[in-house]
């Protein structure tokens, strides 16, 4: 039988990848562990209207980076190639020109500044394929500016992911946080719905009958975390996570106000386009650090900076620590903010100078590789207790830190593209030596025992 357009290229499977093509709300989420059908449930989403809107149909599928494109291009050969002929693909142009008139382009966009290229351009259908590869929201928020159909087709935005990435925290802030999966989310400024659906190795029966062992595989990898990541699509916890040892029901406790008497000391990693974050924190008997307040410099958007002058953020640390009574015998600030251009003050000036104490953190060669190390001790789990503990009320350290990724290039370091602020002043609270009563202890025993030595060893005289 010869093959045409009126053909099915694609059927979904009965689950998620079904639920996802279906689905009438204009933008969808899907994806989660590895193996679930992602690629081929966002082609076999834009195969339904090929033939149904015809020239009406106007999609684009975007990835990250050009390499990254070729998975999807050979996927889409296989399905389309037998139904349409592979001369419907321009390979040199990565378009698909289908008989009806409908066209998919494959492009990437690896900068913000990529989305210019897009300008007067319009989308019935718009694709991000592992939409957690972007740092931040602006590419794909963007994007809704160029989706509307002159011509009468429905518009629909479609993304697929794993957990993980530089841009896990604003794609989990977007469709993981607000509800449960398969709950549709009302956007707040358009009042448009939007909802997450899931999908693990087990929706996907064909790539279970056809490579039994994958799931083998999938156990035999030796980092837990990377496995529950892959196996289960975990959003708290995912491959190439910088700090997989963070707990909510260890890390996180309860407001209170500061104790009296206890030494209080803050840290601020300034940012006016990007947030800028301040936090506090004190130390108990034990030695424990409790970091007991945040401010956070952020718009509506995650990674957006509020963009408020550094004067105005000095009077808002002064109102916090005049409200509470605190006086912080160190502050710490990112050296960089001491750099001054002609004979205008510097945002260490701007932002208090001398009379708010601020001193430089340590920074160096390999500053930020011992420091996350140093973030990575405090953060262990002993007993079921740890020597860092974070007050409910620091939303956005909570918020970010559990997803930020490792970098690539150097995965002893973080990948400083994600959402870093709220860790980098973590860092500069961390430069401040605390000790454990053990240690406190140990020292003190030291102190006796060389003063009994000295002791021994003082002449009649009195010498010293």
């Amino acid at each position: 039988m010869k093959l045409t357009s009126s053909n099915i290229a694609w059927k979904p499977q009965e689950g998620p990848q079904e639920s996802f093509v279906s689905c009438p709300l204009a933008e969808v989420l899907y994806g989660g562990a590895a193996g679930g059908g992602k690629t081929d449930a966002l082609l076999g989403d834009f195969s339904s209207g090929i033939d149904r809107y015809g020239a009406a149909w106007q999609g684009i599928i975007f990835r990250r980076t050009f390499p990254q494109l070729q998975e999807i291009e050979q996927r889409s050969i296989q399905i389309w190639g037998p139904i349409y002929g592979i001369k419907a693909y321009n390979k040199a142009n990565h378009q698909w020109n289908f008989p009806s008139g409908a066209v998919l382009k494959l492009r990437f966009l690896e900068r913000d500044m990529d989305v210019e290229n897009y300008q007067g351009h319009q989308y019935s259908w718009i694709g991000w394929d592992e939409l957690t590869q972007w740092p931040n929201d602006y590419c794909y928020t963007y994007m809704f500016s160029r989706l509307r159909s002159a011509a009468g087709a429905p518009c629909y935005v479609r993304a697929t992911t794993n957990p993980g990435g530089v841009g896990h925290a604003w794609v989990k802030g977007r469709f993981i946080d607000p509800t449960t999966p398969m709950t549709p989310i009302k956007d707040s400024v358009t009042g448009e719905l939007r909802v997450f659906i899931p999908a693990k190795l087990s929706d996907n029966k064909i790539l279970v009958s056809a490579d039994p062992g994958y799931e083998l595989r999938l156990d035999m990898i030796s980092d837990p975390v990377t496995r529950r990541a892959l196996k289960d699509g975990d959003w708290n916890i995912f491959a190439g996570q910088a700090f997989s040892e963070f707990d909510p029901s260890v890390h996180i406790i309860p407001n209170h106000e500061l104790p009296q008497g206890v030494p209080v000391w803050k840290a601020c990693d300034w940012g006016f386009v990007k947030p800028y974050c301040v936090l506090w924190a004190y130390s108990n008997y034990d030695g424990d650090i409790i970091i007991w307040n945040e401010l956070y410099g952020m718009k509506d958007k995650p990674n957006e900076g509020s963009e408020e002058p550094a004067t105005v953020v000095r009077d808002r640390i002064e109102s916090i620590e005049a409200t509470n009574n605190i006086w912080c015998d160190i502050s710490y600030l990112d050296g960089q903010c001491w750099a001054k251009l002609d004979d205008q003050p510097s945002v260490y000036d701007r932002l208090g100078g001398a009379s708010m104490n601020w001193q430089a953190w340590p920074k160096g060669p390999g500053s930020r590789v011992n420091q996350k190390q140093i973030v990575h001790d405090w953060l262990k789990v002993v007993n079921g207790s740890s020597r860092l503990k974070i007050m409910e009320r620091c939303h956005n350290l909570i918020r970010t830190l559990p997803a930020i990724p490792l970098s690539r290039s150097n995965p002893e370091d973080i990948d400083t593209d994600s959402e870093d602020h709220a860790y980098d002043a973590m860092r500069g609270l961390l430069a401040k030596k605390v000790y454990s009563k053990e240690e406190r202890m140990r020292h003190a025993q030291m102190r006796r025992a060389n003063r009994i030595h000295r002791k021994k060893h003082t002449t009649k005289f009195g010498g010293f």
